[in-house]
């Protein structure tokens, strides 16, 4: 582990970079393998800099801290920094991940987007954005929403959590090392 990295620093800077940490910014990797089985996979910063996620190991609903979170994805690789616009919406998001990781008993692809038990990564991610706040976003559309407009079945990929938000850095996995 890198020597820049304290877990009880006041100040949260992403691994090798100085970019500030804040609640809501969502962690994204191009990854294939170990956290995911599909392309790509999401996490979602909480209030305590921890990052919430769903993979395919239980408990399922994680909340990790940056160098498990790190130990779940290979050497080298590159972790994109998503960030969206409204600070009090990703806070909202953020509140609504942690409070809700612990429902998820399946890692499983569903289109039941009202279905928190059966879930994967990116559709967390969704979750916690539309859930937290009383459905008005809706990252798989880059756009504002009200809830009467939830088509509850479709399936949210990781690649639409990159289209949805703002890309404002990245780093690689230098903090782990197998």
């Amino acid at each position: 582990m890198s020597d820049k990295y304290v877990s009880d620093d006041p100040v949260h800077l992403y691994p090798e970079t100085s970019i500030h940490m804040l609640p809501g910014d969502v962690l994204y990797s191009h990854k294939t393998a170990l956290s995911s089985i599909v392309v790509g996979h999401a996490g979602i910063i909480g209030e305590d800099f921890r990052i919430y996620h769903v993979n395919r190991w239980p408990s399922y609903g994680h909340g990790d801290s940056m160098p498990i979170y790190l130990s779940r994805h290979k050497k080298g690789e590159k972790l994109t920094i998503l960030r969206h616009p409204n600070k009090e919406e990703a806070r909202n998001a953020a509140r609504w991940a942690k409070q809700h990781k612990e429902q998820v008993n399946a890692y499983q692809y569903t289109r039941n987007l009202r279905n928190l038990q059966q879930n994967y990564c990116s559709k967390f991610v969704w979750q916690a954005f539309y859930f937290g706040n009383d459905g008005k976003v809706d990252l798989a559309t880059t756009k504002i929403k009200q809830s009467t407009n939830l088509n509850p079945r479709r399936y949210i990929m990781p690649a639409q959590i990159y289209r949805g938000l703002q890309r404002i850095g990245a780093f690689a996995n230098v903090l782990y090392r197998a």
